[in-house]
């Protein structure tokens, strides 16, 4: 018996590893086939349950905490299809119902599931002690009553759990579920459940056996995800409007500003082309003087457009005369006193952060001219190793934290991202009558220029 059940093991578990990586039908017939084979040889439901459990530990528990669940789920498949021929047999049958509760306990037991024994007759049923400690209790705290698990699903998943599980005993339609329960602490989790009845003869459902698996943490980062990738969709848009809306811009200071310059200039010149009187000197020069006037103003049109584009200051003096001279523009063209607390030799900022922080002080500044009421803004930009710290706090209105996002939320959005290329954060601070206060919190490591000394 024991050089049988030996010579099988590496079938089973080359059977198993390569029914996880494709789980196709053909997997499952060759788990029937070892099953039929096992019968033959004379091996019991007992040894093929060692054979799952030594399965479970050596391709199962050892993987990620992301594959385990679908592992599981497939040796449990793989396992069933096993006693299959096992249970063709009227010994086998009962054998395999005998052995349920023990078999659904080896196959979730590597998984870290809670197992549950329910009758749907007496209503009696059993919470294993995993069970138990997913829901934040003890073994001996949690009595094993239906009312006990029922009573702790959220009012939102009652009704479509007991739904499913009424679709299951009755038409014997798939129970898999998942649903938030409330804990012993009182904390909101996800469980992942899945269950199997039998029914007799009558077609009564006499028994349903199943467990629980706690998947707080994978809904946390499938929902974390889902809200990074719309608000990634909604910044795209964004970005792609405000590039219109920029590209309209420059076509209308092209338009309205410097042609309506050079149409002058042109008109002007035009002037030269007729000669003056003997008695007067030509060209005039106050003609000459609004050419050179016209000429001038052509230049600083172009400057003020270019600087819009790509702030030259950025290149030619660095960061913190850039924000200085974005700063007294701001104060200049809003009236709102701006105090700074900067120390220019603190942190030399490399070339590739520049452009980024500009931005990040440049759009703050902007949401307190368009939204804050704000008449005072302090700005800090110190170091505390090992970080840069930016912010910026208004004495405005504040804002309601949980107020839902407008349009103007995108200038935060794209400071977030802005921070995140840096290996940063930001971080809100507000309230109603409060004021804002916006944090950028920067790795030096990412924003310091490297001593090349």
């Amino acid at each position: 018996m024991t050089m049988r059940l030996g010579a099988l093991r590496a079938d089973y578990l080359s059977g198993l590893r390569t029914y996880l990586e494709d789980e196709s039908e053909a997997g499952l017939a060759h788990a029937y086939e070892l099953g039929r084979r096992a019968m033959i040889d004379g091996l019991g439901l007992l040894d093929m349950a060692a054979l799952q459990r030594a399965a479970l530990d050596t391709l199962v528990l050892p993987a990620t905490s992301n594959d385990r669940p679908r592992f599981m789920e497939a040796s449990t498949a793989f396992f069933n299809e096993v006693l299959a021929p096992f249970e063709l047999s009227i010994e086998g049958y009962r054998a395999a119902l005998s052995a349920s509760e023990e078999r659904f306990q080896l196959a979730v037991s590597g998984a870290m599931a809670g197992l549950w024994d329910w009758n749907p007759q007496t209503d009696e049923i059993y919470f294993s002690p995993h069970f138990k400690r997913i829901m934040g209790y003890e073994d001996n705290e949690l009595p094993n009553e239906r009312h006990a698990h029922f009573d702790a699903i959220d009012t939102r998943d009652f009704e479509r759990v007991t739904a499913l599980l009424k679709s299951h005993l009755e038409h014997r339609q798939t129970y898999d579920v998942q649903y938030r329960v409330r804990t012993k602490s009182g904390d909101l989790r996800w469980v992942h459940s899945r269950g199997q009845a039998q029914w007799n003869e009558a077609g009564v459902p006499y028994r349903m056996v199943g467990w629980i698996l706690d998947i707080n943490d994978r809904k946390f980062d499938e929902e974390a995800l889902r809200t990074s990738r719309e608000e990634m969709r909604r910044l795209s848009a964004h970005i792609l409007r405000v590039r219109e809306e920029e590209k309209a811009r420059i076509a209308r200071e092209l338009h309205d500003d410097l042609g309506q310059q050079l149409t002058a200039l042109k008109m002007a010149t035009s002037m030269l082309e007729h000669g003056g009187r003997a008695d007067r000197p030509w060209p005039p020069q106050g003609a000459l003087n609004g050419m050179y006037t016209m000429i001038d103003d052509l230049v600083e049109s172009i400057r003020h457009i270019a600087a819009d584009l790509h702030p030259v200051m950025l290149d030619d003096l660095g960061l913190i005369p850039a924000i200085d001279h974005l700063i007294d523009e701001f104060s200049g063209r809003y009236r709102i006193r701006v105090i700074r607390h900067i120390d220019p030799d603190a942190i030399a900022f490399n070339r590739e952060c520049r452009i980024g922080m500009f931005r990040m002080v440049q759009e703050a500044l902007t949401n307190v001219a368009r939204h804050s009421g704000a008449t005072e803004v302090v700005l800090d930009i110190v170091r505390a190793d090992p970080h840069c710290i930016v912010r910026i706090v208004d004495n405005g209105r504040g804002a309601p934290t949980d107020k839902p996002k407008g349009r103007h939320s995108f200038g935060l959005l794209g400071m977030r991202e802005r921070a995140a290329l840096l290996g940063g954060e930001i971080r809100i601070s507000t309230e109603p009558g409060a004021g804002f206060a916006l944090t950028a919190i920067l790795p030096l490591a990412s924003i310091e220029a490297k001593d090349t000394s």
